[in-house]
């Protein structure tokens, strides 16, 4: 019998969690891209790109902190409250040990980048590690128990709050501070906000036995997760560390509205993933079955959005402003990028979910390793040529770098490890690749047909709503699976809804 934290009570089902974490990462996706855009607006590349590599070096310090007791907490068929306060005694030291040598190190990091002013940037930055373990165990208590409605609240709250803030402080001149207020704000609004919705708390003990129990599996994630800092932030490394903050920020704007868009579709689905996996790690058919689904709804929410959101890129791009110019190339390849990226997401979740997080994490660092020798390859061969052409050739590098080792973890994932078919694994997806590139090529439409809309804004929304309806009708023609679900949801009052083609139903008779 599993001994959960006593105060949580009845844990929703998976379609229930599933739910709240789209509200969860859609309205949180949904007023960071207002804000991210109304602050692009307002600021330029510079400001950009030097908090993103001042963000990124505060991420290696959050990462050592995060991935091993998280998976551990969520994963652990039996846990105790000895547990959780073990856990929690060992975050609070380790965010004051960790954040105060980030802290340290921030001059370092700033002389290797040859950027003055990422010293007092990254030291403003520090105390998000704290605030980070402090909210590690509560919020793995919330997931583990399901309750993405409290998750929600909590980061909603604090994506609004920040928002404010930040756009607030920029329109006063505030500059870069804006963005780093918008930072420290977001996440000190949701440590409040997270100890007010999680009915746990520390007893104040620590035992050497809980935390042993927790060690093994948590060493192997948090190398895991080590690798996949390495991995994910290669590219913004090398970028800062070759080319400085203009081609840091074209690159970072243009892949933060993908990874927004990956965000609200399948790592939604990573956050119920792992929990959910869980569960069924003894039985692989239905392991196999439930991935499968989850694959197959992250790709039909994500690679068509993905679409939208290249048919727009050009407007989108102008409407920003000429500080921005050159940015709807590098916004187009790292949509590319995203789409990949949405066939990688979930296969972490299940290897951790099914007791390999040592795969997991060879798999990372070699996908970390290969990034770091590319995009220092890239980073040589074009230090002298323009910020965008110096974004564009990163986000190549990164497509090639995704393809490859998209193919080498489905293999390892599915084929090996649980044992299914990588062909019924990836079908039901067929669909919406083919919804994602029919929305992405709407502009070409466009200028067959000759027709021309200004301004950016209106033209922006045009593609965008042309691209959307082409994506979702052809969905609804091709994807089987999407119309059952559809019809599964609303029961009879869309019973007349086809669950195959008329075409192929009467072939199949």
């Amino acid at each position: 019998m599993v001994a959960a934290p006593p105060a949580v009570a009845e844990k929703p089902g998976v379609g229930s969690a599933i739910g709240w974490s789209y509200v969860l990462t859609g309205g949180r996706i949904g007023s960071t891209v207002l804000v991210t855009f109304m602050l692009a607006k307002l600021l330029g590349p510079s400001e950009f790109g030097i908090v993103a590599m001042a963000t990124v070096f505060i991420t290696v310090a959050q990462t050592i902190l995060q991935q091993g007791l998280v998976s551990a907490i969520v994963q652990r068929d039996k846990l105790t409250p000895e547990h959780l306060d073990a856990a929690f005694g060992v975050m609070v030291i380790s965010g004051f040990v960790v954040g105060g040598a980030a802290a340290a190190l921030s001059p370092v990091w700033a002389l290797v980048n040859r950027e003055p002013q990422l010293t007092v940037v990254c030291l403003a930055l520090s105390p998000l590690v704290l605030m980070q373990a402090l909210t590690i165990v509560p919020e793995a208590v919330l997931r583990r128990e399901l309750q993405f409605k409290s998750v929600a609240v909590r980061t909603l709250s604090a994506s609004v709050v920040s928002g404010v803030v930040g756009v607030v402080l920029a329109v006063l001149g505030a500059g870069v501070w804006a963005l780093v207020a918008q930072s420290l704000v977001n996440a000190f609004v949701g440590l409040v906000v997270l100890w007010t919705v999680c009915p746990w708390r520390p007893s104040g003990s620590m035992r050497l036995g809980a935390i042993r129990d927790l060690w093994k599996f948590s060493m192997h994630s948090a190398n895991a997760g080590l690798g996949s800092m390495l991995s994910s932030k290669s590219d913004i490394i090398f970028t800062g560390l070759f080319f400085g903050p203009v081609a840091t920020g074209i690159y970072r704007l243009a892949a933060r509205l993908p990874d927004m868009l990956v965000d609200v579709t399948v790592r939604s689905l990573q956050q119920v993933a792992l929990p959910s996996l869980s569960r069924l790690q003894n039985d692989r058919a239905a392991f196999i079955r439930h991935l499968t689904t989850l694959q197959h709804l992250g790709a039909l929410t994500g690679l068509p959005l993905l679409g939208v959101l290249v048919a727009a890129a050009g407007p989108l791009v102008e409407f920003l402003g000429p500080q921005w110019a050159g940015t709807e190339v590098p916004l187009a390849l790292l949509c590319l990028y995203g789409a990949l990226n949405a066939y990688g997401v979930l296969l972490g979740p299940a290897l951790q979910a099914i007791g390999q997080p040592a795969k997991l994490a060879a798999i990372l660092w070699t996908r970390g390793i290969l990034g770091v020798v590319v995009f220092a390859g890239v980073g040589t061969l074009l230090h002298g040529s323009s910020a965008a052409t110096q974004a564009t050739a990163i986000a190549l590098a990164a497509i090639a770098m995704q393809i490859v080792m998209n193919a080498a973890s489905i293999w390892v994932t599915v084929s090996r490890t649980v044992g299914g078919s990588i062909p019924r694994f990836l079908a039901p997806t067929i669909p919406a690749v083919l919804a994602g590139g029919a929305a992405a090529a709407v502009p070409w439409l466009f200028s067959v047909l000759r027709v021309s809309i200004e301004p950016p804004l209106l033209a922006m929304f045009c593609y965008a709503a042309v691209a959307g309806v082409v994506a979702g009708a052809l969905l609804w023609v091709t994807d089987r699976r999407l119309r059952m679900l559809v019809r599964k949801k609303l029961g009879g009052r869309l019973a007349w809804i086809p669950l195959s083609h008329p075409r192929a139903g009467r072939h199949a008779a």
